[in-house]
């Protein structure tokens, strides 16, 4: 079966779960575990989602199905749905979320994550979740600088605090269970709490959550010390409960004001997405019955089990590095090579021509000099 075929059975179920309640989240993940086994599961602070071939019974609010499922992975991917355009992390969960998957499953989440990443390529879709922090002093209208609270210590929290530098906050407070031993915690460049001590600790003008989804939430009247001007709160669950004198955003206003605000960009780019996915299709429904589908099938071999031994060599090199960098070189060497040989209009040599570069196939000629 073509990519195409298997096309008409994906379907998607779909959960926003912005800055849900615990509660909330508990009664959608029981639906959403549903899928545990027969699906590719995506899970962020935005969402889940549960990628399958073939009917779905569950009670999803919303489920794409066929092209519009394809797209919406590909989109997801490439950052086009996150709260900061073009945020790079989703590319991972993606990723990280098809690594189990087989067949054809896997072969059309691989489609779609080749799209987003040419789109982000072409589009220089470079943001990450540090750059929450501007939306949120965007939409709050609070200029930055002063001091900054960040309560976390995780991966995002480390993205926001380098923001923060960047954007000028004169003083920046890590606060956690425990201080950071990573190398991103500059202990002249940020202050460190403990979470304890938080109740005590000197006002500050912004405060952001970074907490795991499977922290507490705090009262902002009696956890964190006085705010002055924005509080933040980038959790799902979300991280802060009760009423604050200082305007308090979640991701949930954050994505509702992204939507509003941007909404011309976000669409060209999701036709040019749309544009690059229907020639990857097409390009996937050449099969190997064909010269140039065959040609890819073996280029691929040796590209995989490439990234599989420098990875066993170099494990300190991301496969997501390695994958970028070898993809982009084969492309570039197979271009017009394969271009040229969709032109031709003689299969044998298209054959012979393939037969090069498969272990599977020699030519016959070839194997008769050799055993002469």
């Amino acid at each position: 079966m073509s990519p195409l075929e298997d096309l008409l059975s994906l379907t998607v179920c779909l959960w926003q779960t912005a800055s849900f309640a615990r509660e909330d989240i508990a009664r959608v993940r029981s639906e959403f575990e549903l899928h545990v086994g027969a699906a590719v599961q995506v899970e962020s602070c935005q969402r889940l989602e549960a990628y399958s071939l073939g009917d779905c019974a569950c009670h999803a609010p919303v489920r794409l199905s066929g092209k519009d499922a394809l797209l919406h992975m590909a989109a997801v991917a490439s950052g086009l749905q996150s709260v900061v355009l073009g945020e790079e992390q989703v590319m991972g969960q993606v990723r990280a979320a098809l690594e189990p998957a087989a067949g054809p499953l896997r072969g059309l989440g691989d489609i779609a994550v080749a799209a987003a990443r040419e789109l982000r390529r072409n589009n220089n879709l470079t943001a990450h979740s540090g750059h929450l922090l501007d939306r949120g002093l965007a939409v709050g209208g609070v200029e930055a600088g002063g001091s900054i609270l960040i309560v976390g210590t995780g991966h995002t929290a480390r993205l926001v605090a380098r923001r923060a530098q960047e954007r000028g906050f004169a003083s920046i407070t890590i606060a956690g269970r425990r201080k950071p031993d990573a190398s991103w915690f500059d202990g002249r460049a940020f202050r460190f709490l403990l979470l304890d001590d938080l109740p005590n600790a000197v006002p500050v003008d912004v405060a952001v959550g970074c907490l795991g989804s499977e922290a507490p939430a705090i009262d902002v009247a009696a956890g964190i010390p006085p705010v002055r001007r924005l509080i933040l709160d980038l959790g799902t669950p979300r991280n802060f409960s009760g009423h604050s004198a200082a305007p308090l955003l979640t991701i949930a206003t954050l994505l509702e004001a992204g939507q509003r605000h941007g909404t011309e960009r976000r669409e060209k780019l999701q036709e040019s997405l749309r544009a690059i996915l229907e020639r990857r299709l097409e390009m996937a429904g050449q099969t190997r019955h064909s010269a140039v589908g065959a040609l890819r099938a073996a280029v691929e071999r040796v590209r995989t089990l490439e990234i599989e031994r420098i990875q066993r060599l170099h494990p300190e090199i991301p496969r997501e590095t390695m994958d970028t960098i070898t993809r982009s070189f084969v492309n570039q060497l197979f271009r017009l090579p394969t271009e040229r040989l969709k032109a031709l209009d003689d299969p044998e040599l298209g054959d012979q021509f393939v037969a090069l570069f498969s272990e599977d196939a020699v030519p016959e000629a070839a194997s008769v000099k050799r055993y002469a």
